[in-house]
């Protein structure tokens, strides 16, 4: 099954959520992402944490563009908590309350759907204050597809993370060496595309970092 949007590159904030912030064509290439073989063998897109704060759409890996289904699955016990459940809806439709003007034609000139059919889950039993694998990511993903609704060539399925996870991607771990990770594996039916975004303190932060994951 062939991927039929973009996936913008998953970007890091960094500093401030009120900081200065610049076009992505100012961005050096290794500030993008990283390319790193996963946990099952296959390959992963790391965030860089940059060292200022980054708005813009990259276009690499353009396929033609169909319309994007956004499919979030907030993970955790914490995301039951009133403060975190309010930003919830943002999260969810991540294109559709771009509310940054110059952001919004960035996203309209590479092509990708605004208005993009959404889908939530709330996974509360997932026991948290401990360390997260990929490998269990695919797993929960996997869980879920099976109880929803059938995954399509244009969707996205992007797992936030409540603030007790810690997660890693092999040696790797977030904060330290990503922002957030987004990748593939393969079922029986479909290839499912997939973001992980770590918890962010910030909500400004967290909502960046969610739509550049797209």
């Amino acid at each position: 099954m062939q991927l039929k949007f973009i996936i913008p590159i998953v970007l890091a904030l960094a500093a401030t959520a009120q900081a200065q912030q610049q076009p992505f064509s100012q961005e050096k290439a290794d500030q993008r992402e990283q390319a790193v073989v996963n946990e099952d063998g296959g390959r992963s897109y790391l965030v860089i944490p940059a060292a200022s704060p980054i708005v813009g759409i990259s276009k690499l890996r353009k396929t033609s563009i169909g319309n994007l289904e956004q499919h979030s699955i907030f993970v955790g016990s914490g995301w039951a908590n009133a403060s975190l459940r309010a930003r919830e809806t943002n999260l969810s439709n991540l294109l559709l309350n771009v509310q940054d003007n110059p952001q919004l034609e960035e996203i309209l000139a590479a092509g990708i759907p605004v208005y993009a059919p959404t889908w939530t889950v709330e996974k509360l039993d997932v026991e948290g204050n401990r360390t997260i694998s990929d490998l269990e990511i695919q797993k929960i993903l996997n869980q879920v597809i099976s109880d929803g609704p059938a995954p399509s060539a244009d969707s996205l399925f992007i797992v936030y993370l409540d603030p007790t996870f810690h997660s890693k991607l092999g040696a790797l771990v977030a904060d330290k060496h990503y922002a957030a990770y987004h990748g593939f594996f393969n079922t029986s039916d479909a290839r499912i595309h997939y973001a992980v975004v770590p918890f962010q303190s910030s909500s400004r932060a967290a909502y960046q970092i969610a739509l550049r994951s797209e």
